[in-house]
């Protein structure tokens, strides 16, 4: 729940979470503030989010090294944190 997992397959994360949210364009909700907040904690210095170990089962290919910078995972905070602080 905790960690940030791209993609999530039937796993739901907090991120996970508000981005669902976010296309919604659900209006600003203070019950999610520390949602947001966890959100914010996992930035790394540089700005980014960090992939996160996948879940066990088969994959195809992995689309992210884990512990390295995530491309899927700064996207998806970033437009949640861009719908959060426009609300």
């Amino acid at each position: 729940m905790l960690r940030f997992v791209f993609p999530a397959r039937w796993h739901y994360d907090v991120l996970r979470g508000l981005d669902y949210f976010q296309d919604a364009a659900a209006s600003r909700d203070s019950r999610l503030a520390d949602a947001i907040a966890l959100v914010e904690q996992r930035r790394q210095q540089d700005g980014r989010w960090m992939a996160c170990r996948g879940y066990p089962g088969k994959t195809f290919f992995d689309l992210e090294p884990a512990g390295k910078p995530s491309r899927l995972n700064t996207l998806r905070a970033l437009r949640v944190l861009r719908w959060w602080q426009a609300g």
